[in-house]
């Protein structure tokens, strides 16, 4: 039963690797043929996972909240 509830926190907590929206960004300043002043700037925007959306968002408050009365009842 423990095994079977940590696969299964893992799976929903675990990061989507398919379809990052990445931007690569890269400034320098070059003087007499030498780079100085270099900026290098990596931004992805992901999705957020699952499980932090049904803890965070509004629209499944009433489902987080009927799950864990299930579960309080079921104890």
């Amino acid at each position: 039963m423990v095994k079977r509830f940590i696969i299964i926190f893992f799976l929903l907590t675990s990061s989507v690797l398919a379809k990052s929206d990445c931007k690569y960004y890269a400034e320098a300043d070059v003087v007499n043929d030498k780079i100085i002043n270099k900026k290098e700037r990596y931004t992805c925007k992901e999705k957020d996972n699952f499980f932090v959306t049904f803890l965070t968002d509004e629209k499944y408050h009433h489902a987080l909240t009927m799950s864990f009365l299930f579960i309080l009842e079921n104890l």
